[in-house]
């Protein structure tokens, strides 16, 4: 028996090499360990997990309605009918509409939404957006073409309590200086204390 009929009766008789592992000149080969995912040395089980990020997308010609809470990302391609809540942004793609009420911190609406809507952070309406509804928002950029359809609220001028009228000052008569009216006698003619009697005086 040649050397090489005897290499090839040992690796008949060995265990069966896992297929499709990577195996480097010399190295010797993996066997296998068992019957479930996982359990080749080398060979990952389930994946990796990607992200904790929560991430919903409606596509082109789905139709969902309900409601949707604890989104992070919530992309609209479709068509949806819903109250989103407790989200972090809201795309709405061009061929998106979205129907319902909003409460979100960012939004991007390049599609069509009716509603309402509160954005506690910044809302984008792009050129080929329309917005129709109660719109609440803190800031907001508007692409030219956009269209805007409804109640404008800026979120900064919430309406604060309402201030009291100032008193109206009160008027004060001013201190009028009594004048004491003095009333003069008529001197009489014809008496010791007339006009002869004066004239006499004077001539003396």
């Amino acid at each position: 028996m040649t050397d090489q009929d005897k290499t090839a009766t040992e690796q008949e008789g060995s265990a069966p090499a896992v297929m499709g592992a990577y195996q480097r000149p010399g190295q010797a080969p993996v066997r296998a360990a068992g019957g479930y995912p996982g359990a080749y040395p080398g060979l990952g089980g389930s994946p990796a997990d990607t992200g904790s990020d929560r991430r919903l997308t409606i596509g082109s010609g789905i139709t969902m309605s309900g409601e949707i809470e604890s989104c992070d990302y919530l992309l609209v391609e479709g068509t949806v009918e819903a109250a989103l809540k407790g989200a972090n942004v809201l795309e709405i793609a061009e061929s998106g509409t979205f129907y319902g009420t909003v409460e979100i911190n960012e939004a991007n609406i390049a599609g069509r939404f009716e509603g309402d809507i509160t954005v506690s952070g910044r809302l984008t309406v792009s050129s080929t957006g329309t917005v129709t509804g109660s719109i609440s928002y803190k800031e907001i950029a508007l692409e030219a073409g956009a269209i805007i359809d409804g109640k404008l609220t800026p979120l900064s001028a919430a309406p604060s309590a309402a201030k009291k009228p100032s008193a109206a000052p009160k008027v004060t008569k001013s201190a009028v200086p009594k004048v004491e009216k003095v009333e003069r006698q008529p001197e009489p003619a014809n008496n010791d204390e007339g006009l002869f009697s004066k004239a006499a005086a004077a001539a003396e």
